[in-house]
């Protein structure tokens, strides 16, 4: 693919170009064939540009991976609880894909210890705040106790989704969805919510 001829754009639309440019090259390529020429040629612009903004392919990746994937729920939650974590989990699920699965392991051998603490404290805090305006919902409604459900477990909850994303669908096995919620999420989060006896 040729790209179009470099022109000057504003940040913003420059910006979403490379993202879309990158997207496409990992959906055509997958991570090893991601580089700097293909996503510049794609895009329109140029290599140093692509530079000033991505020290590595693995951050390129990662922006536009993290900006198209989590930025917005993967879907609207309006209760009740088992069809709102069934909805996340499987909207997740088909916002990941097999390319962000790929992508992810790509990117995680060439990545520092501190950037993968940093984008998985921006995805956790995504998907934590989705699940948080679940959980209040839950509790407004009373299918939850009283209690806020404690950090711990909604990390743990996370942790399953994560698991489901990268080892089971990663895998090319099919997730057991309702399985999870209704076996494990939902028991965890009614077992710790309740009122103190």
């Amino acid at each position: 693919m040729t790209g179009t001829p470099a022109r000057r754009r504003r940040a913003g639309e420059l910006e979403s170009a490379i993202r879309v440019a990158v997207l496409d090259e990992l959906h055509e390529r997958g991570y090893p064939g991601l580089t700097f020429e293909g996503v510049a040629r794609r895009a329109g612009t140029s290599k140093p540009v692509l530079y000033r903004r991505y020290p590595t392919r693995a951050a390129m990746a990662i922006d536009a991976f993290v900006s198209s994937r989590v930025a917005t729920p993967p879907a609207d939650f309006a209760g009740p609880l088992r069809e709102d974590l069934v909805a996340l989990i499987s909207g997740m699920l088909m916002r990941v894909g097999a390319d962000g699965v790929a992508t992810f392991r790509g990117v995680i051998g060439e990545v520092d210890d501190a950037t993968v603490a940093r984008v998985g404290a921006l995805v956790m805090s995504q998907v934590e705040g989705w699940l948080g305006g679940i959980l209040d919902r839950a509790r407004e409604a009373g299918e939850l106790g009283p209690t806020p459900a404690p950090a711990r477990v909604v990390r743990a909850i996370v942790a399953l989704m994560r698991n489901e994303v990268l080892f089971v669908f990663g895998a090319g096995q099919a997730p057991d969805v309702e399985g999870i919620v209704d076996d494990v999420i939902v028991p965890l989060l009614r077992a710790t919510t309740a009122s103190p006896r």
